[in-house]
């Protein structure tokens, strides 16, 4: 095989393997998915919040969220661009941080005018 057809087959093989570490890289997951988890992060962080913080009193203001609706779409966005650089394993990974720590609030359900030093 001559010279310049060993270089022609390296070249095209160096430019395919360069063309698929760019698209593992780049393509991290379809949009549908990503929107998918943005939704379901900003939920649980919407309920975290509620559960955590609605009903307390610091100084003289008791917390008090507004409707669900106009709190979603603002955290929605906010997911959106948060984690447009990340994978969906760590996704994956924050969603079931998030799920645990939904999962301890659910003790501060219903208790009312505390402080923060109540809290932890």
């Amino acid at each position: 095989m001559k010279t310049g057809h060993k270089a022609a087959i390296l070249g095209c093989l160096a430019v395919g393997t360069g063309a698929a570490a760019c698209w593992r890289w780049m393509f991290r997951m379809p949009l549908k998915d990503f929107t998918r988890y943005a939704l379901y992060m900003a939920v649980l962080d919407d309920e975290i919040c509620r559960n955590e913080l609605e009903g307390n009193q610091i100084g003289d203001t008791v917390i008090q969220f507004g409707s669900k609706e106009e709190t979603l779409q603002d955290r929605y966005h906010i997911f959106l661009q948060m984690n447009r650089k990340k994978s969906r394993r760590q996704l994956r990974a924050e969603i079931a941080e998030m799920e645990q720590r939904l999962q301890a609030s659910r003790q501060y359900i219903g208790r009312t005018n505390s402080t923060p030093n109540d809290i932890e």
